[in-house]
């Protein structure tokens, strides 16, 4: 069953008016919100730290001059003190030095990359977080705006049988009482439109503000019509195969399972990174060397060497090693608590699923009945077998039929779309 939305009716109660529909907001979603852009901004950032980690094996470059002076006491090559010397010296030239710990360069840019991989998984799975909401807060929307034009149309219904009854009491035909009761009924109906007015102004505000969208102006919804969703036709599997897979697909899982890499891979460099020696290789090519303002001779120097490290502190007390296994432990633990969230996430959502297909059932055929009392009250009120208040309330009850299903259809739309990301679907 499709449910017609009313037309917009707000004439100038909220100001300019932005008409969306769910398409548009899905869109937005992805691209306005500041939580999925701080995310898209930390990843940029993951990528630049890579590349940073990447430079671990090139050479330093240097090029210019290099003073020095001495003057007073020196020690020679056999030990002996000579006083009041001065010395001066200066080179001109250029050379590179480097130092490469395979260790640390191997392990840290693995490390790095794992980093970036589970900031973008983080961010997928925020970006369904927010996309999830503001479904959520659309359809709210949807239902707000319905109430809203409902109510706007009983009320002028209202007001209308309200003089019809004041007319027939001053004629004498009708108790007073009967007026009394229309006037409050009238009064109602303005309190459930002046709430239904702020449940639209809060869920487009809202929307606005989930959005990052700065305006005075209201979002209203542009869809016609609400349809019931068919997202997820198969929501029976409780198999734990089913739940291991859903876990799997989840980019909250694939995110810490990228943590974990990461420290598995700062933890190399105090395990097997132990036996990994550092290079160290320097060169003066072709510089010149001699004192201040004396004739310069040319100069060359290599310097390398090849060193293992033995921390004693990591072999004796083996510090860092315990605080990456606790890491390690702390992580597993954050694991564990995901797969118990993914089962609650995914049977929550299909309980919700099969009540609202519950509530759409009984919604449904209560609709069709409130219609057809209605269309049968409306022809006795031509026949004059039926007083006028008599049909507003059979158009009340209608109303609220329609209000009835209108919420089991979003809240079984919401529910799909709960599933569809439950089970490891992006959006």
């Amino acid at each position: 069953m499709l449910l017609t939305l009313c037309s917009p009716a707000y004439g100038q109660q909220f100001g300019k008016e932005i008409p969306v529909n769910l398409p548009t907001i899905l869109k937005l979603a992805g691209a306005k919100n500041l939580t999925i852009k701080q995310y898209d901004l930390v990843y940029q950032r993951s990528l630049a730290a890579i590349d940073k980690a990447d430079e671990w094996y090139l050479p330093t470059l240097y090029i210019g001059p290099e003073v020095h002076y001495l003057n007073g006491a020196v020690m020679n090559t056999n030990g002996s003190i000579l006083d009041n010397i001065t010395q001066k010296e200066m080179w001109l030239g250029g050379g590179f030095n480097a130092e490469w710990d395979f260790s640390k360069g191997i392990y840290n840019l693995r490390a790095k990359k794992q980093q970036s991989e589970a900031i973008k998984d983080e961010g997928q799975a925020q970006r369904n977080a927010v996309i999830l909401k503001a479904i959520a807060v659309y359809y709210d929307l949807v239902t707000a705006q319905f109430r809203y034009n409902q109510f706007n149309s009983l009320l002028t219904q209202a007001d209308t049988i309200t003089k019809q009854i004041k007319v027939q009491v001053d004629a004498g035909l009708r108790y007073q009482s009967e007026y009394l009761l229309a006037e409050s009924n009238y009064s109602h109906i303005q309190i459930e439109l002046a709430s239904a007015r702020i449940e639209m102004l809060q869920q487009s505000n809202a929307l606005l503000s989930l959005l990052n969208i700065d305006t005075n102006a209201m979002f209203v919804s542009a869809d016609t019509g609400v349809a019931v969703l068919h997202l997820m036709n198969n929501i029976s599997d409780t198999s734990m195969t089913a739940y291991s897979q859903y876990l799997a697909n989840r980019p909250e899982y694939k995110s810490m399972q990228a943590e974990m890499n990461v420290t598995e891979e700062e933890k190399k460099t105090t395990t097997v990174g132990m036996l990994m020696p550092k290079l160290f290789l320097g060169s003066l090519p072709d510089g010149e060397l001699g004192s201040f303002g004396a004739p310069y001779n040319g100069t060359f120097r290599l310097d390398g060497g090849l060193l293992w490290s033995i921390p004693l502190g990591r072999l004796i007390y083996k510090g860092d090693l315990k605080i990456y296994n606790d890491d390690l432990l702390i992580q597993q633990n954050g694991l564990d608590q995901l797969t118990n969230r993914v089962h609650f996430e995914v049977d929550n959502a299909r309980a919700q699923i099969m009540v609202a297909m519950q509530q759409i059932k009984i919604a449904g055929t209560a609709l069709q009945q409130s219609k057809n009392a209605l269309s049968q009250s409306i022809q006795r009120e031509a026949l004059g077998t039926v007083k006028p208040f008599e049909v507003f309330q059979s158009e009340q009850f209608y109303v609220q039929a329609e209000l009835d299903y209108l919420n089991a259809v979003s809240s079984y739309n919401k529910a799909q779309y709960q599933m569809y990301v439950a089970i490891g679907n992006n959006l």
